[in-house]
């Protein structure tokens, strides 16, 4: 299982401007690491969500196994200090998500998180942000491409690659059942062939991981 960063709340405060947020997604997307995940160690996965509740973040962590299926489910809870906007998202969200993650007993191998990862105008999304803060492998999974990314054709059936000017930032996951693709980036340790295995062991017939669909039905019953 994987272990959180000791002393995250000593990395950066969340109550920032919005050129304060920028300058942090700047400095801290250095420290992104792109590296092969093996598949082995995407069987144990902790999905992450949240919505916004009242002027309050409302997280939902579970942990799932792919031969002991559902194992735990945290929830954490935050007052936002910063309103959402496309692209800060992590300064909205990731307070509640981390809480929730760190009252789980036991944590994935992968951190999915709803959210995007390099497919984002910095190259620094909430999935990569949660990952360098938390020190965990993480993917991005989000429902639609941000300003400056694109789809480009693969070879592989059901597949697109998303590009920015720089690369290959994340994969476009289409399936029998709808047009729509759910987009995968890369978050934090991992890369594009981790990425391909993450589909191939959780993503069958439907658009959504099932471990994102299991914690968004977690968050639906505590509104």
């Amino acid at each position: 299982m994987v272990q959180m960063h000791p002393n995250i709340s000593r990395l950066h405060t969340w109550d920032v401007t919005l050129e304060e947020a920028q300058q942090i997604q700047n400095t801290f997307r250095q420290k992104v690491l792109l590296s092969p995940l093996p598949a082995a160690w995407q069987t144990s996965l902790t999905a992450v969500v949240a919505a916004e509740r009242e002027n309050r973040i409302l997280a939902v962590a579970v942990t799932v196994d792919l031969m002991k299926h559902f194992l735990e489910v945290a929830i954490g809870s935050a007052t936002t200090t910063f309103s959402y906007r496309s692209g800060y998202l992590a300064f909205h969200q990731a307070p509640a998500m981390i809480q929730a993650i760190a009252r789980l007993n036991r944590v994935g191998n992968v951190i999915v998180v709803s959210g995007h990862g390099l497919a984002h105008p910095r190259r620094f999304g909430l999935a990569s942000h949660l990952g360098v803060l938390l020190g965990s492998p993480t993917i991005g999974c989000a429902q639609a491409l941000l300003a400056g990314n694109e789809l480009k054709p693969s070879e592989a059936p059901l597949i697109d690659w998303v590009t920015d000017a720089q690369g290959t930032v994340g994969i476009a996951v289409y399936t029998q059942r709808v047009k729509k693709p759910c987009i995968l980036s890369i978050g934090h340790r991992v890369d594009i062939e981790s990425l391909l295995a993450f589909t191939r062991l959780w993503m069958k017939d439907h658009r959504q991981p099932a471990p994102l669909r299991l914690a968004r039905s977690f968050l639906r019953q505590q509104v």
